[in-house]
């Protein structure tokens, strides 16, 4: 769809570029500088449109003041916003479109430093239906407003608070509650205030958990992950757990063993994981069904464990086994393994990653 020349008089302050029309959804991008929101530009956000940055960031003001209430009356059928690396929106203009957007289902804030709790209050009270939340980065979101987040919306599905440092246990343990119905993704990549009390949270009240990220949460241990295997047996997809330092073998085999639909699994850089955990346990051989598997700086791992892992799962589309000093190309190609038809095996960091578990 071209711009119209109403929109081309304000595309200095905006984006160059309108894309097709999104009904009830609106896209913003990389919106860091200083410039002020139209009216105009307002005309369009309402009307649904997807702004999109084609080259370079664009000037997109904090939605404030009169600004923020024209956007309130302008968009009450507003449902997915995302907002993602507008590093100057603040929680004066995110709150005023949750309370006048009371059917926004999809928020995306990564990289919004200025967000505090106070939006997750403005959204508890305001938007029931929200069902996708990225906070990725947000780290002045705490524990509290989790909690007070839950105490309205507890409709998630999704929710993305990587690197939320200032996250923990209790916060998660509320999410857990009060969303165990709903919750199907949770991410949590470095929030190393999170542990054990979170995993049993999950798995006691969210057995339909389908992909789960706690890479670098290292007060994680084996016995929150052996409850999490058993209750989320037949919805665990997708599991990152990467620099989760007291993991080992005995949580890895209850993983491999119980989570009959896991297809993803990372857990480089867990040092203490040893070739055991691929070892058969008897009563017939159990197929792995994983396609992506990355055991990168994982220094007990040996091509035998490699071996036995191949031995019991044809389904690999991707290896990562870099920075395994037991296990080489040559070393492999001496032992004469066989991997996958279409599994990238990659040993030096020379292969594109999947970006599943970002």
């Amino acid at each position: 769809m071209a711009a119209s020349a109403e929109y081309r008089e304000d595309e200095t302050l905006c984006t160059r570029g309108i894309a097709h029309a999104q009904p009830h959804g609106c896209q913003v991008h990389s919106c860091a500088g200083v410039g002020p929101l139209s009216v105009r530009v307002q005309v369009f956000l309402s009307r649904g449109y997807r702004l999109r940055s084609r080259r370079h960031r664009r000037r997109f003001q904090v939605l404030e003041g009169a600004q923020a209430a024209k956007l309130q009356s302008g968009l009450p059928s507003l449902q997915s916003l995302d907002a993602t690396y507008c590093r100057k929106l603040t929680d004066k203009g995110l709150s005023a479109v949750a309370e006048g957007c009371h059917d926004l289902r999809s928020l995306h804030l990564a990289g919004c430093r200025f967000v505090t709790d106070g939006l997750l209050l403005a959204l508890s009270r305001n938007c029931k239906n929200l069902i996708e939340l990225g906070l990725q980065g947000c780290t002045n979101i705490t524990d509290s407003g989790l909690a007070d987040l839950v105490d309205g919306c507890q409709l998630i599905r999704y929710l993305d608070i990587n690197k939320c440092i200032n996250v923990g246990d209790f916060g998660v343990s509320k999410v857990a509650e009060a969303c165990s119905s709903s919750l199907k993704t949770l991410k949590l990549l470095d929030c190393y205030k999170v542990g054990d009390e979170s995993v049993f949270s999950l798995s006691k009240f969210c057995k339909n958990l389908e992909t789960l990220i706690i890479g670098g949460c290292r007060g994680v241990s084996d016995e929150s992950i052996k409850s999490l295997a058993a209750a989320c047996k037949n919805s665990l997809k997708n599991l990152r757990m990467d620099w989760c330092l007291n993991i080992s073998d005995s949580s890895l085999r209850c993983i491999l063993k119980q989570c009959e639909n896991l297809v993803v699994l990372d857990i480089g850089c867990c040092e203490e994981v040893t070739d055991a955990a691929f070892e058969s346990q008897g009563n017939g051989e159990i197929e792995f069904g994983l396609k992506v598997l990355k055991v990168s700086n994982c220094p007990k791992i040996t091509v035998s464990g490699i071996g036995m892992l191949l031995s019991r799962c044809n389904s690999l589309e991707y290896l990562d086994l870099r920075s395994c000093p037991h296990v080489t190309k040559v070393a492999c190609d001496e032992a004469g393994l066989i991997f996958p038809e279409f599994c990238k095996v990659n040993f030096t960091g020379s292969l594109s990653e999947p970006d599943i578990l970002v």
